[in-house]
């Protein structure tokens, strides 16, 4: 028969039921796999990797963190040690040098002025002094160390001396603060910080008032003529400087007028004895 007899078809190859659809879309669904793989990193790389790093962070902050403990500890341990070592240490000796006079702070801590550098100068405010015009006294003192110190210019170490052919007419100490040697406590002192090769100047007036070493009044004066002022700071002295007392212009007068009066004299007894002789001879 014709239709048994018709072979199988030629050309195409038969297409197994229900087979096609699921066999081409394996390979394909795989072959994409495949490439993701290859091609990128999936989600389980990145969480190894952030892992690994949040772990040598933290390792390193504990190791940081054990050096900082380690040295506090020593540290804590060095002060200890030294405390019990300061404790148990035995009271360092004190050396006390003898008591001074205060001194200055800073560039004047050198103490007070060796005697031999302190120099004193005396002085007036005119050579010539009219009657009733009163002097003033003036004393100069310097430091003529090398480095800035102390000089006691208290008024019981100061003397004005005014001298008068040879003696001593007056002294500031007549009615003044005394010096009392041994009684150094008891003195005032007024000490000063001097620079070094720097002076430092007082002064005073002389009423021109006899007076004897114990204040009182006499009956003396101070003549017109000459005189000498001497200063003194402890053991330092001055040269003395000469200075004048004028004389009164109306005792000058009287005294000219004197002189006159007796020259009138001495020439009318003169003149009388000459005539009285001339009329005897005559």
């Amino acid at each position: 028969m014709s239709s048994s007899g018709r072979g199988p078809r030629t050309g195409r190859p038969s297409r197994p039921s229900g087979k096609s659809t699921g066999s081409r879309g394996a390979p394909r669904s795989y072959a994409r796999g495949r490439k993701d793989v290859r091609g990128q990193k999936g989600p389980s790389d990145a969480r190894r990797q952030m892992y690994r790093r949040r772990r040598a962070t933290v390792a390193i902050l504990a190791i940081i963190a054990a050096a900082v403990l380690t040295v506090g500890v020593v540290l804590a341990v060095q002060a200890v040690q030294g405390i019990r070592d300061d404790l148990s240490a035995p009271a360092p000796v004190v050396d006390t040098p003898d008591p001074t006079a205060p001194g200055p702070e800073g560039d004047a801590a050198s103490g007070a002025c060796p005697s031999d550098t302190t120099r004193v100068a005396a002085s007036t405010d005119e050579d010539e002094y009219e009657e009733g015009e009163e002097p003033v006294l003036s004393i100069e003192v310097t430091n003529g160390h090398t480095a800035d110190c102390l000089i006691d210019v208290g008024e019981s170490r100061q003397e004005f001396l005014i001298e008068h052919d040879g003696d001593t007419v007056w002294s500031s100490r007549y009615c003044g603060p005394a010096d009392d040697e041994g009684d150094d406590e008891g003195a005032e002192k007024n000490l000063l910080v001097f620079p070094a090769q720097s002076s430092k100047k007082a002064s005073l007036t002389w009423p021109r008032v006899p007076v004897d070493d114990s204040c009182k009044q006499t009956d003396d004066a101070f003549p017109s003529g000459e005189y000498e002022l001497v200063v003194k700071l402890g053991e330092a002295e001055s040269e003395p400087v000469p200075f004048t007392l004028a004389s009164d212009p109306a005792e000058d007068g009287t005294a000219d007028a004197d002189a006159e009066d007796s020259g009138d004299a001495n020439g009318e007894g003169g003149n009388g004895e000459h005539g009285e002789g001339e009329d005897g001879d005559g």
